[in-house]
């Protein structure tokens, strides 16, 4: 059998493309199944099929390279934020990539797919803007019906116009004006409004909207305004980035944007980044950038597809892990990176928006709700007030499943947190044929035990092209009840649904079509090994050993937090499932696998993205931004790792359950 020469990754799908001679960029992107752009037909005009080369390096990942170079951007046109890569990676632009693209673009590592060979590992970054077709991004979750608690205050007034015997500075007409009228006191206002106050109050014959926030004016508009409110609410996720447009005097959502997180390329884990953006200031800056720039991309795109302004939104809260709130904020992390792993601040914070470059209105606030800890940031503080876990009867854990999975317990003793990294297997890392949400991803399987057969389902029912977290967990389920591993997660060789790979390993062939003998005729039995193909998705035994990590970290907090708290499972009332995995995963096969101890199903509630609810809510509500604020006050951080029965209970957690068990 012929071995597979070299690996291509891409990048932020997360899809990993195996070449065995050297390829055309354009045809090996389009025959992988990513919907790569090409008006042109791959004559080098059109410009669309951009991507940018990150790396040649054996290790097949764009983390290294992205690390030292910055070659990843959050901008419109996926490469303003680039930094010069050097010609040994990149190959030399040909004539017709220098009449189409700029040089700044070439200097930066920007090339055009079908002017590009693969010949060799590489890794490349493909811009949204090239693709075709968006992943899946979870950017919504199950709301409930609160009371609209707006932490300011719009207040319509006509000022009396200044002459020679009234003197009165145009501030000061202002805060007097609003004092009589509605019995509100004005100590200050925003200098920049201040300084373009003048014109809007004489242009509009001195009828204007005054926007009050606490007693500061951060908006002054011409005319009535008073009906007109707009904030955004950010879940700022390693991965994936929710960002909703909200109205802030009906409290309802406007529209909703998901995006991927473009600091992904400077690596796919938070400790990855936080490394990076210690290496130096200038680092630190550009990871700080990139997000920054996608922020203000999507907040346009959102007011301009809904016809409001920028300068109309006047609140944005933002909630994520404490990595991704100290890298947006600019802080320092390096007390993140090195044990204890202690936060830089656990307390709620307020800034202007512009303070760290987000273009919304000019005396418009930021509010972060506070980090928990190190590795527990203000996004689970948001999952516990979206789920009203403060508010359920009886004990209940809370699992938001990401690339970094936080689990809180609430019992009579409170609450507590741990955090387990297990995203990254169920977002396809590390899994051969594994990617990230995408057109032609599997997400759901079920394996016919009798004829081996696989029915598999894909992401906009494309052809299959890889496998996702929620098809990755289906998979392994259903070999385990078919009898095609066992409970160690071993193979069973006596199996007939098996084939053997190119390099004579064992593996199970996920593709249907694969189930029929070269005349067409179905086979009972499965296919014979000497008849596996090469480069059809499948499920190897490296995968599995990747899900039983993954699962048994997740399996491992929640048996922690049940000793801590001195209770066994069948004493939990209710299980909550938030998080944009933990959304379309099947509930009764993560009890299959282990991953849950077995619990009624009824027991189970996925309310999908959360965080993003959450932040929602402390947008449109002061309240509610109390009762987060308790909240977090209230919820104790456990550290694995130093608990004393933590390597017991992590080894036990890599099992699968006996068939017996499995429901």
């Amino acid at each position: 059998m012929t071995k597979k020469k070299f690996t291509v990754d891409v990048e932020p799908i997360g899809k990993r493309i195996y070449l065995d001679k050297p390829t055309n960029a354009l045809h090996a992107i389009i025959d992988a199944g990513i919907a790569l752009k090409s008006v042109c037909g791959g004559k080098g005009t059109c410009g669309k099929c951009r991507i940018i080369i990150l790396d040649n390096a054996n290790t097949g990942t764009a983390t290294k390279i992205a690390t030292e170079t910055g070659a990843i951007t959050g901008s419109k046109t996926g490469i303003e934020s680039a930094e010069k890569i050097s010609a040994e990676i990149v190959p030399e632009a040909n004539e017709q990539e220098k009449k189409v693209l700029s040089q700044s673009e070439i200097s930066h590592g920007v090339r055009l797919a079908c002017q590009q060979k693969f010949s060799k590992d590489v890794s490349v970054y493909i811009p949204a803007s090239s693709l075709t077709e968006e992943q899946k991004l979870q950017i919504s979750g199950e709301e409930t019906e609160i009371a609209v608690d707006p932490v300011f205050k719009k207040y319509y007034i006509c000022l009396s116009k200044p002459t020679l015997s009234d003197m009165e500075s145009d501030f000061s007409r202002i805060k007097r004006t609003i004092k009589e009228q509605f019995g509100v006191s004005i100590e200050n206002i925003d200098y920049r409004v201040l300084a373009g106050m003048p014109e809007i109050l004489r242009t509009n014959n001195w009828q204007v909207t005054a926007t009050v926030r606490g007693s500061e004016i951060i908006l002054v508009e011409g005319g009535d305004q008073t009906k007109n409110a707009y904030g955004i609410a950010v879940d700022l996720g390693t991965t994936k980035i929710a960002v909703l447009l909200i109205d802030l005097l009906s409290g309802k959502t406007i529209d909703r944007k998901g995006v991927m997180n473009p600091q992904i390329s400077f690596g796919e884990d938070v400790m990855s980044r936080i490394n990076y953006a210690m290496q130096s200031r200038q680092n630190a800056d550009k990871i700080q950038k990139v997000v920054i720039e996608q922020l203000n991309t999507t907040v346009d795109e959102l007011a301009e597809e809904n016809g409001i302004t920028t300068a109309q939104i006047i609140e944005m809260t933002l909630v994520g892990n404490t990595a991704m709130h100290h890298l947006l904020l600019g802080f320092p992390v390096r007390q993140l990176g090195l044990s204890p792993f202690v936060s830089l601040t656990t307390s709620p914070l307020e800034i202007k928006a512009r303070e760290i470059g987000i273009s919304i209105s000019t005396g418009a606030y930021i509010y972060l709700l506070p980090p928990i800890a190190g590795f527990v940031g203000s996004d689970h503080v948001s999952v516990v007030l979206a789920a009203k876990i403060d508010d359920t009867e009886g004990n209940c854990i809370g699992i938001d499943i990401g690339t970094n999975t936080e689990i809180v317990l609430k019992s009579k003793r409170g609450f507590e947190s741990v955090s387990t990294a297990s995203g990254p297997a169920f977002e396809g890392a590390h899994i051969k044929y594994g990617m990230r949400a995408a057109p032609g991803a599997i997400e759901r399987v079920i394996i016919e035990p009798d004829t081996c057969t696989p029915k598999i389902q894909t992401i906009n029912d494309k052809k299959p092209v890889g496998i996702c977290g929620s098809g990755i967990l289906d998979a392994v389920a259903e070999m385990l009840k078919s009898g095609i591993i066992n409970s160690r997660g071993k193979f069973q060789s006596e199996s007939k649904c098996l084939c053997s790979d190119e390099r004579g390993s064992l593996q199970y062939i996920l593709e249907p079509s694969e189930y029929r003998n070269l005349t067409g005729e179905e086979e009972a039995n499965g296919p014979d090994l000497e008849k596996c193909p090469l480069g059809k998705v499948s499920i190897n035994q490296a995968d599995i050993v990747e899900i039983q990590l993954a699962k048994s970290a997740i399996r491992t907090g929640i048996n922690v937090l049940l000793e801590s708290a001195g209770l066994d499972f069948d004493q939990i009332d209710r299980v909550i499932i938030a998080g944009a995995f933990g959304s379309y995963i099947d509930p009764k096969n993560v009890v299959n696998i282990g991953m849950f101890p077995k619990v009624s199903l009824k027991k189970i509630t996925q309310i999908g993205n959360a965080a993003s609810v959450g932040a929602k809510m402390v947008l449109i509500s002061g309240m509610q931004r109390k009762k987060a604020e308790e909240i977090a006050k209230k919820i104790k951080y456990l550290e694995l790792t130093v608990f004393p029965t933590f390597s017991d209970h992590f080894a036990k957690s890599t099992l699968f359950p006996e068939p017996s068990e499995i429901i």
